[in-house]
């Protein structure tokens, strides 16, 4: 099998010495190769694990290190939603079409989830509208009470006064000539 230009073993062929000196870009290079099919970039991180032998563990820490080497080798294109293929298999101009077109659609997707949410929001914002003009009735009932009660307390006196008391000033005019 040739990879980077050079002839390379097959995986199956190789001893586990062999296979932990194979970097992981040239094992993905390798799967990609031999099925002739993209993958999502955690299936093919998990098979070539599988390959080399690392426990979820040590995947988990190597994760970022395929990736970044994937990204950086020219052999292989990320299609997009975590798809990755080889370079060779995608005309230029056919792999950025596909680009467009996946995140054409990744775009109109998140835009119909965002109108989801804010259609969502809208009815509670509604909702608590509704209340809020309940409320706002009530206090309106509650003040046009208040604002009768007082009326009626300056129209009558105080009946714990006797009314002639209340009406006697000559008591403070006393205290002023003083």
């Amino acid at each position: 099998m040739m990879v980077k230009g050079r002839a390379i073993m097959h995986y199956k062929d190789m001893n586990k010495d062999q296979i932990q000196e194979v970097a992981m870009v040239e094992l993905a290079a390798t799967l990609l190769e031999e099925t002739q099919q993209a993958f999502e970039y955690h299936d093919l991180l998990k098979k070539v694990g599988d390959i080399k032998g690392y426990s979820e563990e040590d995947l988990m820490q190597r994760i970022s290190n395929l990736y970044t080497d994937m990204s950086l080798d020219g052999r292989f294109v990320n299609l997009g939603n975590a798809r990755w293929g080889l370079r060779s298999w995608y005309p230029f101009d056919q792999t950025e079409e596909e680009l467009s077109a996946e995140a054409s659609k990744e775009r109109k997707r998140r835009a119909k989830e965002r109108q989801e949410e804010e259609d969502l929001f809208d009815d509670e914002a509604e909702d608590f509208d509704e209340f809020e003009d309940l409320e706002d009735e009530l206090d309106d009932l509650a003040n046009e009470e208040d604002a009768g009660d007082y009326d009626e307390l300056d129209d009558t006196p105080d009946s714990s006064y006797p009314a002639d008391e209340l009406n006697d000033e000559s008591e403070f005019e006393d205290e002023e000539e003083k």
